[in-house]
């Protein structure tokens, strides 16, 4: 397998860097990038947060009319965990990961950087970048860039736990495929697959993947190393989008669905851990202004099964946008619920445990385009055992302000 892993993305290089050489026209330069900074009251303590994203991407279109590029991306994020690939990012149970490349005390990152050919054939990317589990996944509609009842960049609070994006393999080295949108044509049209292969998910080496203390993941007592990992991460999506009705009063529906499978090779002498894998589904309704939606995340956490063993979580929202220009504001209302289990012999009295519920409302002001600030209100309730802190919750009150560029 080995071997196949190095062959795969060694002829994928090659031919990517082969194409570039055939350009027929100048190579295209653009940046492009979020920043976010939040405050606010954590039931009456003041707490902060900043994130920064920027990509650079290099692009030319050869004289057969193929796109090849790459792209490189990096981050600052101090809440972006340096852990290894295992239970999921925010299983609570389990380590996760990674942030990207960089010294260990650190917040900045290199996140990102892969090459990729666009054609007729649909597009094919090699290298370090997310894949097709997220790329194509839909949750819960949000106004917000990093304060989210779920997926957050920014949790004030420290104690939200419920993520239902479908990224375990980060962004660890892989190669993605997806055939062109819409090739199915009539009913179908609006169909987007694709596929993503990761030989490796330890990926940066030394301690820069591991937990910053060691996580406890099994009623054993074992701990994962830094020498764990998972293997040959195989994901495949679905996203479908179909608008009916006509003119401005069409109704937008838009499905995701995703599966991620990887093989354990965890080192420990334990036989808690096992195949990781996850399931997400997640479904969009959008009319006019309007969006509703939700979506859930069940996965294994790469523990061996035992019943009830490991992550299950759920979002649902509605979003209200009266535009995206300066004056428009935005409106929402989010949901989100998770558990993460490791049972052990008890299963009235679980080892570890992790129950999770948060709510939040908020409401955006656009100042200009790509330019927003918001205010927002989130309780979050975490369940967790006494050695781990014990019962939980907070209320946080934030104001948000973000820049797309």
């Amino acid at each position: 397998m080995t071997s196949l892993r190095t062959a795969m993305l060694g002829v994928s290089a090659a031919a990517l860097t082969a194409g570039a050489a055939l350009a027929a026209d100048p190579v295209e330069i653009d940046v492009e990038g979020e920043a976010s900074v939040a405050a606010g009251l954590v039931d009456g303590d003041a707490k902060a947060d900043a994130n920064v994203e920027v990509s650079i991407k290099g692009s030319t279109l050869l004289d057969n009319g193929i796109e090849v590029g790459a792209v490189v991306s990096g981050r600052l994020d101090g809440d972006q965990p340096r852990q290894m690939f295992s239970g999921g990012r925010y299983s609570s149970l389990l380590s996760g990961g990674p942030r990207g490349i960089a010294p260990d005390e650190s917040d900045a990152y290199l996140q990102g950087a892969y090459a990729y050919a666009r054609g007729s054939f649909g597009q094919v990317i090699v290298g370090r970048d997310q894949g097709v589990a997220r790329l194509l996944g839909v949750t819960s509609p949000t106004i917000f860039s990093s304060v989210n009842v779920n997926n957050w960049q920014t949790d004030l609070s420290g104690l939200n736990d419920i993520h239902t994006l479908n990224d375990f393999t980060g962004y660890a080295t892989k190669l993605t495929y997806m055939p062109p949108a819409n090739f199915l044509g009539g009913v179908l049209g609006g169909l987007q697959l694709g596929v993503s292969y990761s030989p490796v998910l330890r990926n940066c080496g030394d301690l820069l993947c591991a937990p910053e203390s060691g996580f406890v993941v099994s009623p054993e007592g074992i701990m994962l190393t830094e020498t764990s990992k998972w293997d040959d991460a195989i994901e495949a999506a679905m996203y479908y989008e179909k608008g009916i009705g006509l003119g401005t009063d069409r109704l937008f529906v838009g499905v995701g669905a995703s599966f991620i499978h990887a093989d354990e090779d965890t080192r420990t002498l334990s036989s808690v851990f096992g195949d990781y894998e996850a399931y997400s589904v997640g479904l969009n309704l959008a009319y006019r202004g309007i969006t509703l939606g939700g979506s859930i995340k069940s996965t294994n956490a790469g523990l061996a099964t035992f019943g009830e063993d490991g992550y299950l979580a759920f979002d649902a929202g509605v979003t209200y946008r009266t535009g995206e220009e300066a004056g428009d504001v935005a409106f929402m209302i989010g949901v989100g619920q998770s558990e993460a289990n490791v049972i052990g012999a008890n299963p009235i009295d679980p080892t570890l445990f992790r129950d999770t519920r948060s709510a939040q409302a908020g409401v955006t002001y656009v100042l200009g385009r790509g330019i927003s600030v918001g205010a927002a209100a989130q309780y979050v309730e975490s369940k967790k055992p006494v050695a781990a802190g014990g019962p939980e919750e907070a209320t946080t009150v934030v104001i948000e302000s973000s820049i797309k560029f």
